[in-house]
């Protein structure tokens, strides 16, 4: 059975996917799960509280599909082949997650750019970012991709997958079946590895 405050959580992430952000109201949402004001308000002090848990909600849930063991217990002694097989795998799993999770896709894409969502989570300064951070820092140790900032990194690989994801799932313009994800993934890392690693 699930908790009273996931719950909320779960049902204010189908009522954004319905209503959208603005109109995502508590009272709408103590209609639609059938729980009073006072349950939600026992758990949240407002509707900016509760979105940014909803934030941290979603990025812990994709985390753990991810399974970030594999990325932050790895060697910096590993050979390249492992961080690149690590790096492509990262992409399918981001891509599956969402493809089986809409409406978390729809509420990260929507809500990034609100005025909702604290400074901390709009600059990926959080718990569950640091995993990313400390796996592209080994990657650029390792000579295999560009030395760029991991901030730069990080965006680019979300933005072209929340792009890619929202013409799939949202406006349904392509379908990312298994091909289309594998020439995505040598999109995105012919941008990023350094000319001297090869990425297959």
């Amino acid at each position: 059975m699930i908790e009273t405050k996931e719950k909320i959580l779960l049902g204010m992430l189908d009522l954004v996917a319905e209503t959208g952000l603005e109109k995502a109201s508590i009272g709408r949402l103590c209609k639609k799960i059938k729980v009073s004001p006072g349950n939600v308000y026992f758990y949240f002090s407002s509707k900016v509280e509760l979105l940014n848990t909803l934030y941290y909600y979603c990025v812990s849930s994709l985390i753990e599909a991810i399974d970030v063991k594999n990325y932050t217990d790895i060697s910096k002694d590993e050979e390249c082949s492992v961080y690149t097989t690590l790096m492509e795998d990262l992409v399918k799993k981001i891509i599956y997650f969402y493809k089986s999770n809409p409406n978390m896709l729809n509420f990260m894409i929507t809500s990034k750019s609100s005025c909702y969502l604290s400074e901390e989570i709009k600059k990926g300064r959080f718990a569950g970012a640091n995993f990313f951070n400390s796996f592209w820092e080994k990657c650029k140790d390792k000579g295999i991709i560009k030395n760029v900032s991991t901030e730069f990194i990080i965006a680019f690989i979300l933005g072209v997958i929340y792009e890619f994801m929202k013409e799939d799932i949202i406006h349904q313009n392509i379908s990312l079946d298994d091909d289309k994800i594998d020439i995505l993934n040598d999109l995105i890392w012919s941008g990023l590895h350094t000319e001297n690693k090869v990425l297959s």
